[in-house]
C-alpha cells in the first residue's frame, strides 16, 4: 500500500513538473515585456534630458532631474482638457454598455439559429472586422464618406440631394465613430458569450419548454442569470480602460481632420499629438501612468461593487 502511494506521488510530481515547464515561456514573456519595462514609470516623474552617447538608464536616473508632479500638469494646461476628458468618458461609457448589450443579444439570437451554414456565415461576417487593422477600416470608411467619389454621396446625388462634406461636418461623427467601434469589436465579445451560452445545461431549457415558458421567458430566467458571471467579468475588465481610448478609431478613421477635433479628440489622441509636437517623453509617460492608475482603481472598485451584489461573479 505504501509503495502504491509513493508511485502515485511520484506520478503526480511528474505531471506537476511537466505543467510547470509548460508555463516557463509565458513567465519569461511576462518578465521581459511586462515587468522589466516598469522602470519606465520613472519617466513620468523626471524631466528627461538625454545626452548623446550615454545609456538610457544613465540619462533617465542620473542626467535627468526629478520633477515631481510637473509632468502631470501638462494634461490640464490645455483649456480644452475638460472637453477631451468628457469625450473620452462619453465614448467609453457608450462602448462599455453597447459592448455588453449588443453581443449578448446577438449571441442569444444566434444560438436559436439551427441552420449551420447560415449561422457560420453570420458569425464570420460579425467576427471578421475584429481582425482588420484600423488603417484598412479608415480607408473603407473613406470609400463611403469621401466628398467627391464616396458611395454615400453618390446615393444622395442619385436621390436628388446635395453631397455632404463628411470630413468637415463634426455633427455626424459621434454616431459614425460609435457605429464603427461597435461594428469592429462586437464580434470578439459575441464569441465569448456564445461559448458561455453553449455551456448551459440544455435540460434546463427542455424543462422550461415543458412548463410552457416562452422564448423570452427562457432568456430572462435561464440564459441571462447564467450569463451573469461572464457579463460581470467582461464589465470589470472593460471598466479598467475607462480613461483610455482606441487610438486607431479616433485618429485613423477621421483621417486626422482638424475640423473634427472637437468630437474626435480623446486623451490618447491629445497625448500623441503633444508628443509629436514637443517630443517630450515625460508628458506621454505621465499620461499613461495616470490612465493606468485610474483604470486600476476603477477595476478594484467595480470588482468590490460586483462582489457586494453577487460574490460568485466577482474576479477576486
Amino acid at each position: 500500500m505504501k509503495r502504491k502511494r509513493n508511485t502515485l506521488a511520484r506520478s503526480k510530481a511528474g505531471e506537476n513538473r511537466q505543467l510547470s515547464l509548460m508555463t516557463v515561456p509565458v513567465v519569461v514573456w511576462y518578465v521581459l515585456f511586462c515587468y522589466l519595462p516598469l522602470f519606465g514609470i520613472a519617466f513620468a516623474f523626471k524631466d528627461f534630458t538625454p545626452k548623446p552617447g550615454q545609456s538610457l538608464l544613465k540619462n533617465l536616473f542620473v542626467n535627468s532631474r526629478w520633477s515631481g508632479l510637473e509632468n502631470f500638469s501638462f494634461l490640464f494646461r490645455n483649456p480644452q482638457s475638460g472637453a477631451i476628458l468628457l469625450n473620452t468618458l462619453f465614448y467609453n461609457v457608450i462602448f462599455l454598455v453597447a459592448g455588453i448589450v449588443i453581443p449578448v443579444m446577438l449571441a442569444i439570437l444566434l444560438t436559436e439559429v439551427h441552420q449551420k451554414r447560415f449561422k457560420g456565415l453570420v458569425q464570420m461576417i460579425l467576427v471578421l472586422p475584429y481582425f482588420l487593422s484600423w488603417v484598412i477600416v479608415s480607408y473603407c470608411a473613406y470609400g463611403f464618406l469621401a466628398s467627391d467619389h464616396g458611395q454615400i454621396n453618390a446615393v444622395l446625388n442619385a436621390l436628388g440631394l446635395k453631397s455632404v462634406q463628411w470630413y468637415q461636418s463634426p455633427q455626424y461623427w459621434r454616431f459614425i465613430l460609435i457605429l464603427t467601434g461597435i461594428w469592429k469589436s462586437c464580434g470578439y465579445s459575441l464569441i465569448i458569450y456564445m461559448c458561455a451560452i453553449t455551456a448551459i445545461d440544455r435540460t434546463l431549457y427542455e424543462g422550461a419548454v415543458l412548463d410552457g415558458a416562452t422564448f423570452w421567458q427562457q432568456v430572462r430566467y435561464i440564459t441571462l442569470p447564467l450569463l451573469r458571471p461572464t457579463i460581470a467579468t467582461i464589465f470589470i475588465l472593460s471598466i479598467g480602460s475607462l480613461l483610455s481610448s482606441d487610438f486607431g478609431l479616433f485618429y485613423q478613421v477621421p483621417m486626422d481632420s482638424g475640423a473634427l477635433q472637437e468630437v474626435t479628440q480623446t486623451l490618447d489622441v491629445y497625448v500623441y499629438k503633444a508628443l509629436m509636437q514637443q517630443a517630450n517623453f515625460s508628458y506621454s509617460s505621465a499620461a499613461a501612468f495616470l490612465q493606468s492608475a485610474v483604470g486600476c482603481t476603477l477595476l478594484f472598485l467595480s470588482n468590490a461593487l460586483i462582489r457586494h451584489v453577487d460574490r460568485d461573479s466577482a474576479l477576486i
